[in-house]
């Protein structure tokens, strides 16, 4: 796992366009358990916006570029919260992906 500092919009446009899954955390998208598949991805991108949300059209354009929005529920978090608790939805639900295909 890489901890990458913030960056511009259109810097992470194209990480997104190069990345098996990524996924762009924001309030109005599907839960994240809903948005994940079985697919075969062996690494993504997880992308956290700022405690206030990503712009509609910041969104769009990270849509665009492949990535899948999803929810982490109701509640606004903290970029340091949001940023664990969607690593470990992730890492939870690839467990027991492994765990049920084994």
């Amino acid at each position: 796992m890489i901890l990458k500092p913030p960056v511009e919009i259109g810097d992470i446009l194209h990480l997104i366009a190069q990345s098996e899954l990524s996924l762009v955390a924001t309030a109005e998208a599907t839960p994240v358990l809903n948005a994940l598949s079985l697919g075969k991805e062996t690494s993504g991108l997880l992308i956290i916006g700022p405690e206030g949300d990503f712009t509609e059209k910041e969104v769009n354009m990270m849509m665009e570029a492949g990535a899948k929005a999803v929810s982490l529920g109701p509640h606004r978090l903290r970029v340091e919260t949001a940023a664990i608790a969607l690593l470990s939805t992730v890492m939870l639900w690839s467990d027991s992906q492994q765990t049920s295909v084994s």
